[in-house]
């Protein structure tokens, strides 16, 4: 520092310009610190230092996420639906003493666990809150949940989920739930893609395990949870891989996880049945797992629910259900359709009144005796499903909808269809998956979006030099940008949200190192070369500033959410912008900052302006640094990928402007979606499918 402080006073320079390049620095050098303060999101506590703290906090987070679903889809509400089950058909399970016989000898069986275990099959049976007794009667905690569309599977599992991580013991396999809808067998790695579903839904399971001094690992922790046999695998909906591919995926699990994880795994009963025989005639059953089967509900049951949820069977409203309760004791089709918990659900959604409502402007459920209309339970369904959107969105006085129906169907419709056919059948709403909505031509979006505004800067501070300058800095800048931003879209691939960043001198020291002696060899040079007088001190002195980037944008470090929280999209969205402008503001501002000074220090005596002209240096060059800037906030987050599809989409009236709201309020007023972690899956997979064959 002497030798720096000798060297330019020696050389002309005034002591008063480098206090007040120096004290420009120190404030400016706050400036990224500032930004990255304001969107810092991670962890607020302690990293885990081992697997089963990692799995407890996933724990807690995997409870408040259900719980969270639980009270907005409304399953105790007016109380919960009691579905009862009896013993699966002997051909589609293993038989009962080899159950007895395979799990009495794994190492380590107590004779009081053995004293748990059902007798026979029949002691499987049960209802409701029972499920979680009965799971734990299996030898080999292996259970397949059978039943008819709508009967209740998927919430039976969430039932079962919250009771199993209720009783959960310190250390223990953590239950979560898989849709089987987005996995597929042909190309994904069974266990790849239960780490890849496990980190997108809690993101923090994207960070290496902690490591054990002994065995190193760099697995991620979903990986690594896997492999410890701390997820117990709750796999929903079989049935829903095309049918070509079930018995594969019945295979692969049997292969990836051995005899003694336990597992739940549920689907159709005629799907499943088809599932265990092979093109070659061999049959695959699920080892080591007993299975149960649902009951449609009882006629009294589901009269006693439509009548509560009307307000009681004293109300109006109630009343009206008389002649379809009568209904549900015969074979109508009527009382097939409301045989279950799905039946039950859209028709109160349809026909009875909220709070604030008259019931005089809803349509009358009477109309589902109509053996002219309805003349078969299909029939029904369709009709159902039909009408849920309008009467999800008909108006409310307490909760109005800022779409109208027609939009909502339109939307809704559109969604459907994209997840059908340019996702693949999946269930999983991703927001940052809209831009596959285009084959073609969102590079090129993309593009022209990011040259526009990475050049927009720019073009204003050249605005008093005149149109030509204005526009030959947009034509250059933007459609270098424009081109830089299309092959980053293009040559991605699929790209996960950000969950933000954080400054730590920890890490990031190759970078910095390499930075620094990069810039202190181009400072040497320079000042040997073409330094117009600085000298050799003053290039190093320079090509130090220039390494200055590189320590401050080397430390930056991907952090993610607290495990113990839970996450929805809209979260999400938001943690990968604030990643995207983070990085892009601090670039900009370090650059420019770089610049400045660069022009502060060297600038021979005599031609220095003073601090006004340090200031202009500065937003000049911030104009032009920022779209390095933009370029590297590209590369780190998906939001504006999203951005531009979204505005496509709402330009040609797909979905509405305001998108990411309209998602949330289909799920938290409106129950036509439900969350799973980090995306939205529409209620019911056959919801789906309708509406996409109906899209308008």
């Amino acid at each position: 520092m002497g030798t720096f402080l000798a060297w330019y006073v020696a050389s002309g320079h005034s002591v008063k310009d480098l206090g007040t390049a120096v004290s420009a620095f120190l404030a400016l050098l706050g400036v990224p610190a500032a930004v990255l303060a304001v969107f810092r999101l991670g962890r607020s506590g302690l990293a885990p230092t081992r697997l089963e703290d990692v799995a407890d906090q996933l724990a807690e987070g995997v409870r408040l996420q259900w719980e969270a679903e639980a009270r907005v889809q409304r399953l105790n509400d007016p109380f919960p639906l009691s579905v009862e089950w009896t013993a699966a058909d002997t051909d589609l399970v293993e038989s009962w003493p080899f159950l007895r016989e395979l799990a009495g000898d794994w190492p380590g069986q107590s004779s009081e666990a053995a004293s748990s275990w059902a007798v026979s099959p029949r002691g499987l049976a049960g209802k409701g809150g029972e499920i979680a007794q009965v799971f734990g009667r299996v030898p080999t905690r292996r259970l397949v949940v059978l039943g008819e569309p709508g009967a209740g599977k998927t919430m039976l599992l969430i039932r079962l989920l919250l009771a199993l991580v209720e009783h959960r013991s310190p250390g223990a396999a953590v239950p979560v739930l898989f849709s089987l809808a987005s996995w597929d067998p042909d190309r994904q790695d069974f266990y790849r893609w239960m780490a890849d579903e496990l980190a997108q839904e809690h993101s923090a399971l994207r960070a290496l395990a902690p490591v054990n001094p002994s065995q190193p690992s760099t697995s991620t922790q979903a990986y690594a949870l896997l492999e410890q046999r701390l997820i117990l695998p709750i796999l929903d909906g079989l049935d829903e891989l095309p049918q070509a591919v079930r018995a594969r995926a019945l295979q692969s699990i049997n292969q990836a996880l051995p005899a003694g994880q336990p597992l739940v795994l549920s689907s159709r009963t005629a799907e499943y049945r088809s599932a265990l025989t092979t093109p070659s005639g061999i049959s695959v059953l699920l080892n080591g797992a007993a299975g149960i089967r649902l009951l449609p509900l009882e006629p009294e049951k589901a009269a006693a629910y439509l009548a509560r949820d009307a307000g009681g069977s004293a109300g109006q409203a109630a009343a009206r259900w008389r002649p379809v309760s009568v209904s549900l004791e015969s074979n109508a089709p009527v009382s097939e359709a409301l045989s279950t918990p799905l039946g039950l659900f859209l028709a109160r959604t349809i026909y009875n009144p909220g709070p604030d409502e008259q019931i005089t402007e809803l349509a009358d459920p009477n109309e589902l005796l109509d053996r002219a209309r309805f003349p078969t339970r299909q029939h029904i369904d369709t009709h159902l499903y039909a009408a849920f959107i309008p009467a999800a969105y008909r108006p409310h006085p307490r909760h109005p909808a800022r779409w109208s129906v027609q939009q909502a169907q339109r939307t809704h419709a559109f969604l459907a269809s994209h997840l059908q056919h340019a996702l693949g059948g999946t269930p999983n709403l991703a927001w940052w998956q809209l831009h596959k909505a285009f084959p073609s031509g969102q590079p090129l979006a993309m593009g022209l979006t990011a040259g526009l505004l990475g050049a927009l800067p720019g073009s204003l501070v050249l605005v008093p030099d005149g149109f030509a300058s204005v526009l030959g800095f947009l034509l250059c800048t933007g459609l270098a940008l424009a081109v830089v931003a299309a092959l980053i879209t293009s040559r991605a691939g699929e790209r996960s949200p950000s969950s933000g960043f954080r400054w730590s001198w920890k890490g990031g020291s190759g970078l910095r190192t390499c930075g620094l002696a990069t810039g202190l060899v181009f400072g040497f040079l320079i000042g040997l070369t073409i330094g117009r007088g600085v000298g050799i001190m003053g290039g190093l002195t320079g090509g130090l500033i220039v390494g200055l980037p590189f320590a401050l944008l080397g430390g930056l470090r991907s952090v993610h959410p607290d495990l113990d929280k839970a996450v929805g999209p809209g979260t999400v969205l938001a943690r990968d912008r604030r990643t995207f402008w983070t990085l892009t503001l601090s670039a900009a501002f370090t650059g420019a900052l770089v610049h400045a000074l660069l022009h502060k220090l060297l600038t021979p005596l005599g031609e220095a302006a003073g601090l006004a002209h340090f200031w202009e240096e500065m937003a000049v060059t911030f104009a032009f640094t920022f779209p390095i800037g933009l370029v590297l906030g590209l590369i780190r987050s998906v939001w504006m990928q999203f951005l531009v599809a979204r505005i496509k989409l709402a330009v040609k009236g797909r979905v509405p402007w305001r998108f990411m709201s309209f998602l949330a309020d289909a799920h938290e007023r409106r129950g036509v979606l439900r969350q799973v972690g980090a995306v939205y899956q529409f209620r019911h997979i056959d919801l789906q499918r309708h509406l996409a064959e109906h899209q308008p």
